[in-house]
């Protein structure tokens, strides 16, 4: 029900955003220079996924994305991005008894619509994609030793601000959610997700 109130209020902020952005006037600081062009950015920070009842004492929670991007329009970009992300746990009772430590990681590449309003030397932004992502669990628990991987569709939804400190480059915040599923079995039983919820601190640079 947390996970389903979460997707809620990210689709309710995206369809709350959409017609501000829509009718949203393009005259933002700089916004007319940055039409038609490429930009390149990235970013890192907290990863957070606490849903998975056969994952306990999560730790070194991190994420971290590189993207491309194309102004199409003063209100719309279009961007090509790598996300992944890497976490540490306990390792299940049903693989050992001990208190080893297991790592889950996830990367891939995905295309997402960015919906943009320029508001001075500020950027608010929303949106969303879809992509193909990798997941891989890695138990290192003397003397036993696997790895399981699994790849599927995943979709995310996204909200941030970019500050333009020049013409050129920007810094900003960035939350995202990822819906991934993953089956690793028979080292997990059942089906993880394997996405979450993602705080960046961002960077990008305009061509």
């Amino acid at each position: 029900m947390l996970r389903l109130s979460r997707w809620m209020s990210l689709i309710v902020a995206i369809a709350a955003l959409s017609p501000m952005v829509a009718g949203a006037d393009s005259t933002g600081m700089f916004a007319p220079e940055r039409v038609g062009h490429w930009y390149l950015g990235g970013g890192a920070g907290g990863y957070w996924e606490e849903s998975n009842s056969q994952l306990k004492n999560h730790s070194g929670q991190f994420g971290g994305f590189f993207s491309g991007g194309y102004r199409a329009a003063p209100n719309i970009a279009i961007e090509i991005d790598g996300l992944s992300s890497d976490q540490r746990f306990d390792t299940p009772a049903s693989v050992s008894s001990s208190n080893g430590r297991s790592r889950l990681s996830s990367s891939g590449v995905g295309g997402v619509v960015k919906f943009i309003l320029p508001i001075d030397r500020v950027e608010l932004y929303a949106g969303g994609g879809v992509g193909v992502y990798s997941t891989v669990l890695r138990v290192k628990d003397n003397p036993f030793k696997t790895q399981e991987d699994d790849t599927d569709v995943g979709y995310q939804g996204l909200l941030g601000a970019d500050y333009f400190v020049t013409r050129n480059f920007s810094v900003g915040l960035e939350y995202r959610r990822l819906k991934l599923d993953a089956k690793l079995n028979p080292t997990i039983p059942d089906k993880i997700d394997a996405g979450g919820d993602f705080l960046f601190v961002t960077f990008r640079g305009h061509f």
